[in-house]
């Protein structure tokens, strides 16, 4: 059972890896201006309130996952969950990258 659980956390793994090669486009309306507007704002608020909310979820699956304890419909349904969360959350980190800073 162990054996199994490892295998399964390891192709999570290379998974969660592999899908961070992905190429992304970032919006014109945030990256095409050097001074803030209140639309780049708020869009940009709405992504950090987006990446918390990712990152709450991520960090669930990952509890779930490393507490199945052999519960292999349980570990297969963490690793399912966080492979369905990496892409959204590489989106967003990139497009946060385009914000203007806050300070």
């Amino acid at each position: 059972m162990k054996k199994r659980l490892i295998i399964t956390l390891a192709i999570c793994v290379l998974i969660l890896s592999a899908c961070g090669v992905v190429q992304i486009t970032i919006p014109a309306s945030i990256s095409s201006t050097s001074h803030p507007t209140a639309d780049t704002q708020a869009a940009c608020h709405v992504l950090q309130e987006q990446q918390v909310q990712l990152q709450q979820a991520i960090h669930a699956a990952r509890v779930q996952l490393s507490t199945a304890h052999g519960d292999l419909r349980k570990a297969e349904k963490a690793k399912n969950m966080l492979i369905r969360l990496h892409e959204p959350s590489v989106l967003v980190q990139a497009e946060l990258r385009a914000c203007p800073s806050a300070g």
